[in-house]
């Protein structure tokens, strides 16, 4: 779960652990689930309920149920079946975000084998989805997924930032849609590191084409992020191509 759960800025303005479930240091995380099956959500109550980080507040079999339950319990974090019936989810997504007067509402989806299409991904993405996970993963990492997002951070599978890419690739084929002035703020060792992340390397891989550690190219993705405030690994990439910048591996490579 290493690159899954990453995240490299802080929580948003008015965020706080535990907010939806009274605040204070030991509060647990208020939790929505979403999904339409109810054996589905009886197991992932069971599963959740079983950790002490969260606090179930309430489950909804579809998209308008949910957000009235969302109205009601300011929770911290939702996950939310990708097909969930009623409204368009990534629209039920952008509301559970936006609707919490200044408070960061973590949405993750869940989703099936086939998983989300790209163009979906990206779409959910920008609507402020912090988390993919497939339910097909195990327990603990669909728990440590929702807890990372829970706490401000992301959850995604590995795959998911090359399918961004593809659809990137789709939306944004030829030049910068925005100066890349900003870019200057960055050393040439975090444009380096910049650009590899923008093609979807994990930090592992970077290491290895720059011959350094897997420690300090975390370092280095943790300061891009607050020089360009960036949340995640997902709003590099979107970056990236926005500004055209996002090169082939080969012209990265450096024996600094």
């Amino acid at each position: 779960m290493a690159e899954r759960t990453e995240r490299c800025a802080t929580r948003p303005a008015g965020q706080v652990p535990g907010a939806g479930s009274g605040g204070g240091g030991g509060a647990r995380f208020g939790l929505l689930l979403g999904d339409e099956q109810p054996l589905v959500r009886r197991g992932l109550r069971a599963l959740f309920e079983a950790d002490p980080a969260f606090r179930v507040q309430g489950e909804a079999g579809n998209g308008d149920t949910l957000m009235e339950l969302a109205r009601l319990h300011r929770p911290d974090v939702v996950l939310i079946d990708a097909d969930l019936p009623g409204p368009d989810v990534l629209g039920v997504a952008r509301r559970l975000v936006e609707d919490h007067a200044g408070r960061y509402a973590g949405v993750v989806l869940l989703t099936s084998t086939t998983g989300l299409t790209e163009s979906r991904i990206l779409g959910a993405a920008r609507a402020g989805v912090r988390g993919f996970l497939h339910k097909r993963e195990s327990s603990e990492e669909i728990v440590a997924g929702v807890r990372s997002v829970a706490r401000g951070g992301v959850a995604m599978s590995e795959h998911i930032v090359g399918q961004v890419l593809a659809a990137l690739r789709d939306d944004h084929p030829a030049a910068a849609l925005r100066p890349a002035g900003e870019l200057a703020l960055l050393t040439p060792r975090e444009l380096q590191i910049f650009r590899l992340v923008a093609q979807g390397l994990t930090n592992q891989q970077i290491a290895d084409v720059l011959v350094l550690s897997e420690a300090t190219v975390k370092s280095h993705f943790n300061r891009i992020c607050r020089k360009l405030a960036l949340r995640n690994r997902v709003d590099a990439v979107i970056l990236a191509y926005e500004i055209g910048v996002a090169g082939g591996v080969a012209e990265q490579r450096s024996t600094a």
